[in-house]
């Protein structure tokens, strides 16, 4: 048997629906998702069980859910989105949980596993829009591509997610993805997320050394949201996690070296430092390299 805790993306896939469940039994909690715990199964919890600091790293997932669910309900409202497009879905129940437009286009994409273990348990479950799922390694650069342009051919306004996914991708797969996002002219937003260079070195000494390869932490813009402006992608809300704990009135015990950030950084987040931001196509990109050839890795949730 492995030494490692998390043995593949299936394995994070579990454990982040297995701290969802967590959030839904808490009384107050911030959402309700009454399918997580069926989801995450015997193995979630095993995983969550057998991290070093277990319970205390569901609040960063917490926080991120809730952020996450605030922001897609007021955009495809304000915006009239028509597509939404979940890259690397994992088991995210949005599609039966959240108050959606009926004729909402949602489209799910991950690996064939996740997507048949999925669908075998929500058989016969209802979602509250038009509930598609793409059998799709995001990281086949030719396949994503294609994928993605069809979509763009059928969607009028569409919202592209990447919840807890470019953190373990390689700078060179970001770079490639952005560019495959904005070179489809109706894919007009983007919702994502991102860690300082700083705190990628934090779990090269904690995460990274429990977890398999394939699900390893690697992508850390320099310059925070500049990296996206390269793109041809602006800011439109950025949301720091600090920020939102305390907005949240969340029962965190704050350590030390947050109290230290909270300190430095005062009430405004700070997009240096990372955090969630919802993004929106701009007129013109600006001129990147990217590489020709990627390496392999599987898509995470």
């Amino acid at each position: 048997m492995s030494s490692l805790f998390i043995q593949d993306t299936f394995d994070t896939a579990r454990l982040t629906a297995y701290y969802r469940a967590l959030e839904t039994e808490r009384p107050g909690g911030l959402f309700k998702d009454e399918y997580a715990r069926q989801l995450a199964g015997e193995r979630g919890a095993e995983v969550m069980h057998s991290l070093p600091r277990g319970e205390q790293e569901k609040w960063s997932l917490v926080v991120r859910t809730h952020v996450y669910d605030e922001i897609i309900q007021r955009i495809i409202e304000q915006e009239e989105i028509d597509t939404v497009v979940n890259l690397a879905a994992g088991l995210d129940t949005r599609p039966y949980r959240l108050s959606l437009p009926p004729s909402l286009r949602w489209i799910e994409v991950d690996h064939s596993d996740v997507i048949a273990y999925k669908e075998a348990q929500l058989e016969g479950k209802e979602s509250h829009c038009a509930l598609e799922r793409i059998a799709l390694d995001i990281t086949d650069h030719q396949a994503r591509k294609t994928f993605l342009q069809r979509v763009n051919q059928d969607a009028k306004r569409a919202l592209i997610l990447t919840e807890g996914l470019l953190i373990y991708l390689y700078p060179e797969q970001v770079v490639a993805l952005a560019k495959d996002i904005q070179e489809c002219e109706h894919l007009g937003w983007w919702l994502t997320e991102y860690v300082s260079p700083f705190a990628l070195k934090r779990d090269d000494a904690y995460w990274n050394t429990f977890v398999a390869d394939s699900v390893k932490t690697r992508f850390a813009p320099e310059g925070g949201l500049a990296f996206f402006q390269r793109f041809g992608w602006q800011s439109e809300e950025f949301h720091g996690p600090l920020q939102e704990i305390l907005r949240l009135r969340l029962p965190i015990k704050i350590n030390w070296f947050m109290r230290v950030l909270l300190f430095l950084g005062g009430k405004k987040p700070d997009p240096a430092a990372g955090g969630f931001v919802l993004l929106k196509r701009t007129v013109e990109e600006s001129t990147v390299d990217v590489p020709s050839q990627e390496p392999e890795k599987e898509d995470v949730k």
